[in-house]
Parts: C-alpha cells; structure tokens; sequence
C-alpha cells in the first residue's frame, strides 16, 4: 500500500514572507549628556564603632517595632474578617 501523498498537489507554490523593513525613527534622539559630580568626596573617617553601633541599635529597635506593627495589623484584619457584618 502507498501512502497518501496529496498535499502538495494541485496548489501553486508559495512566496516566501516578505522579511519585515526596519522602522527608522523620524526623529533622532537627543544626546546624552553626562555632567560631573558636584561634591568631592572625602574619605571616610576611620573611627566610626561607637556610631556605627548606634546607627545599627537604632534600626534594630525600627525593625523590630515595624514587625510588631504588621503582626497586629495582620491580626486585626483577620479579626475583622471573622466577625459578620449588620
């Protein structure tokens, strides 16, 4: 037995796809322009401990009272969505 082979028959064949024209923009971009930096800047001074220790106790305390925050958020909006409505 043969296998039916008709697709290609009786069909004109086909033109390959035009491949599609770049778009040119009609009008150009501006340049860019790069401006320096407006402030030198200075070394680091080198005995930063004792603030740099406040500076993370400070946001350790933010931190931890943000959590809190969001746990009593979150637990009066649970609190609010088992309680039915008038």
């Amino acid at each position: 037995m043969m296998a039916n082979c008709s697709h290609g028959r009786g069909r004109s064949p086909r033109a390959p796809a035009p491949q599609p024209v770049p778009v040119v923009p009609t009008t150009p971009e501006p340049p860019v322009r790069r401006w320096p930096h407006p402030v030198e800047c200075s070394p680091a001074p080198r005995d930063l401990g004792p603030t740099l220790h406040y500076i993370r106790c400070a946001l350790s305390y933010q931190n931890q009272l943000l959590a809190d925050i969001k746990s009593l958020l979150q637990q009066l909006a649970a609190d609010g969505d088992e309680t039915p409505r008038p």
